[in-house]
């Protein structure tokens, strides 16, 4: 099964679909997608993919700093543990 995802453009005016390109990865705690993760579903010219591209990235940028943080929390426990 296959998960997709969509994002209402505000640079385009439309919806678009899209997903991770590592449909597993996406359920790591300690995975950090990256630009090139991301797999766009719509026809688009590639100007237009690098736009929509950028755009999920800062969409999702606040949860990739509290998992970035939640991470470091953790790695501090196991060090001060040690």
């Amino acid at each position: 099964m296959k998960i997709y995802f969509c994002i209402d453009s505000t640079e385009l005016g439309r919806e678009i679909a899209w997903q991770w390109k590592d449909q597993k990865k996406q359920f790591f705690k300690t995975w950090t997608p990256t630009i090139n993760d991301i797999v766009l579903i719509d026809e688009l010219n590639p100007e237009d993919r690098e736009i929509v591209k950028h755009e999920i990235m800062r969409e999702i940028e606040p949860e990739l700093i509290r998992d970035r943080e939640r991470r470091n929390q953790r790695a501090r426990e196991r060090r001060a543990n040690k």
